[in-house]
């Protein structure tokens, strides 16, 4: 028995010494503090009724005097216990504790428990054999209740019990007798029971603890990177709010969305995404303060919650450090390396918001603005806020303006160097706002785009050019602009050659116009889109060459049929001999690739004719003409004059 005990408490205090994360040491003490004071009031009304007992056993013997002093000490320290207790409340339970709770639990404990290791000593040896019986039974009931009320932490059961059973151990030998040495026997037995079970409640207590911190980690960790996720991260905005309204400091929000994730993620694969997911939530964990806490929101959204910082700027030394983490390639295993930055949105509380949900709308504005900027760092300005108003009516806006017939499309037509006749136009998307007036495609594609709106918007555009196409010449084809989300969609090549069969148009009078960025995520339902119109006979054309990061191969592995050169390269083409260089470099590249050319934003008729005297198959701007509603276009291909453009 005794080495069971032993072993016991040794595996106790070793389990107790083991090492854990602060939340879990601080909840483990919060669970035991929390199943003392449930105990606390029973067990002082006992120390109350015991001490009275005893009083009244020695009411009328030559110790009363030191019954009644002692009594009124045991009362006194049990009442001003049990009041303090009451005063506070049950109220909820905390998560931790502060170590000057535990000193008051110390200071408690041995002083209860030297009152009555003094019981046996004072009242014992002179008692009649009645009286020693009492006092043995209240010893014996008060370690029984001690090891009971405090066998959540074990050292405190033993605090309280071992002056009690040393002294009623101690006055059981000084008696003698066999009957007090068996007395004693079973008191040493007695105690090591209690001992036990408050050593095995305290192991049951710890694992129950562990098992529910772990549980609780779970759900608030996220699974791939093993950060804290949005309900963690909700939580800690929270505690934030809160300690912020009892000082003078600040802390900072900081909303962070990988650049161009979804196109690693489309060419590489969803392991590759997720290698590059869990080496960003490791680079970004090294470079934030210890106090600092790093979540993923979901997807590739992460977030910063900046603690206690006396200036805003001290936020923005984090999020610099979150930038720089990402210059480095990352290494995605047998993927190879891949480079990543990340865009940054930061909002300072109680500066810019006082609540947790005005806050996260705030950093989610200066994030949105730095991405539309094509930042990587945005920190709140309350403007911000007003154009984020602004343009949400206008998403608002842009819904009914379909349904309100406010769009039309105008054509722009192409000039072709070979025939010097028009051969073709480009339909351009024009809205025509009630109050705004003309609202320009850079400023409501974008909001379409972003809202999943360009799907209903880009199939009117599709619709309405396949309405409008017969009314040209039969050799003049028209181009739509077709938007990366777009092609996305799986059905989307079907919707196209759909609209084409309801208008009853051939698939040659119909073109495609897509830019780089389109070409750039890779994924198979662009590729398929894009293959599926070629053979069906869409003409295809790479609009905006050279100002995006597509590459090269993609000429060769995509049928493409046109590449229109950005016409800020032929703005310039005359004056900078870079963009000279380039522009010529483009056009000889695409006449040995078999693909025409298209100059685009010609103006003047000295680029006109550096283009055709280069070999460039067609132009399209402004000098030849500049974009004209359907019926107007009609009436100028037929009255035009090849002599209009002569060189």
């Amino acid at each position: 028995m005794i080495s069971a005990v032993k072993n016991r408490l040794l595996a106790c205090l070793r389990r107790e010494n083991a090492p854990l994360d602060r939340e879990a040491a601080e909840r483990l003490r919060a669970e035991q503090f929390s199943a003392i004071l449930n105990q606390t009031p029973n067990m002082m009304v006992a120390n109350i009724c015991n001490a009275i007992v005893l009083l009244a056993a020695f009411s009328s013997s030559p110790r009363r005097a030191a019954a009644l002093l002692w009594a009124l000490a045991v009362v006194f320290l049990a009442g001003t216990i049990y009041f303090r207790y009451k005063r506070r409340g049950p109220g909820p339970r905390p998560k931790a504790r502060r170590s000057s709770a535990m000193s008051r639990l110390v200071f408690h404990t041995l002083s209860l428990s030297l009152c009555w290791a003094a019981v046996p000593l004072l009242f014992f040896p002179e008692a009649a054999p009645g009286a020693q019986i009492l006092v043995i039974c209240l010893c014996a009931g008060m370690l029984s209740g001690g090891a009971f009320a405090l066998a959540s932490i074990p050292l405190a059961a033993v605090l309280f019990m071992a002056p009690i059973f040393a002294a009623s151990a101690t006055t059981l030998l000084r008696a003698g007798g066999d009957d007090y040495l068996l007395a004693f026997v079973v008191l040493i037995v007695y105690t090591l029971v209690l001992l036990r079970g408050a050593f095995a409640y305290a192991e049951q207590l710890r694992s129950r603890v562990l098992r529910q911190l772990e549980t609780e980690q779970r759900v608030r960790t996220d699974a791939l990177t093993s950060l804290p996720n949005r309900l963690w991260f909700h939580e800690a905005i929270e505690t934030e709010f809160a300690r912020i309204s009892g000082d003078k400091k600040l802390f900072a929000l900081i909303y962070a969305d990988l650049d161009d994730f979804k196109i690693v993620n489309d060419r590489l694969g969803h392991a590759a995404g997720d290698e590059l997911l869990i080496g960003a939530a490791e680079r970004m964990k090294s470079v934030v303060r210890p106090t600092d806490l790093v979540a993923r929101l979901g997807g590739d959204e992460f977030a910063v919650v900046v603690t206690s910082i006396d200036e805003p700027e001290d936020a923005l030394v984090v999020a610099q450090r979150v930038i720089q983490c990402f210059e480095a390639p990352f290494s995605l295993g047998s993927s190879g390396e891949v480079s990543c930055a990340a865009s940054l949105g930061v909002a300072i509380a109680p500066r810019d918001a006082d609540n947790p949900h005005s806050l996260l709308r705030k950093a989610d504005i200066a994030l949105y603005r730095a991405k539309q900027n094509g930042g990587p760092l945005c920190v709140f300005e309350p403007h911000h806020e007003a154009v984020a108003r602004e343009e949400r009516t206008l998403e608002r806006d842009l819904r009914r303006a379909l349904q309100l017939n406010q769009f039309a499309l105008v054509f722009q037509p192409l000039l072709d160097f070979d025939t010097g006749m028009i051969a073709g136009c480009e339909a351009l998307l024009r809205w025509e706002h009630p109050t705004r007036g003309q609202v320009p495609p850079s400023i409501f594609i974008p909001i379409a785009e972003r809202t999943g709106f360009i799907h209903d918007l880009g199939l009117w555009v599709i619709e309405e050019a396949c309405r409008t196409i017969p009314q040209f010449p039969k050799d003049i084809r028209v181009a739509v602009n077709v938007s990366a989300v777009q092609l996305r969609a799986p059905d989307f090549a079907q919707r196209m050659l759909d609209s084409l069969s309801t208008a009853g148009v051939s698939s040659n009078r119909l073109g495609m116009e897509i830019t780089e960025t389109a070409l750039l995520s890779d994924d198979q339902a662009t590729n398929s889109s894009i293959r599926s119109l070629a053979r069906a006979g869409v003409e295809i054309s790479l609009d905006d060459f050279g100002t995006g990061y597509a590459s090269l191969s993609y000429l060769r592995k995509l049928p493409l049929h046109k590449i229109k050169i950005d016409r800020s390269f032929v703005k310039d083409v005359l004056e900078r001999s870079d963009c000279e260089a380039i522009t010529r470099g483009v056009i000889r590249m695409a006449a040995d690739l078999g693909i025409s050319c298209v100059g685009e934003g010609v103006e003047d008729a000295r680029q006109l004719s550096w283009l055709r005297r280069n070999g460039c198959s067609e132009a399209q701007g402004f000098l030849i003409s500049r974009p004209l509603s359907a019926p107007d276009l009609k009436n100028f291909i037929a009255s035009w004059d090849p002599q209009h453009v002569a060189a």
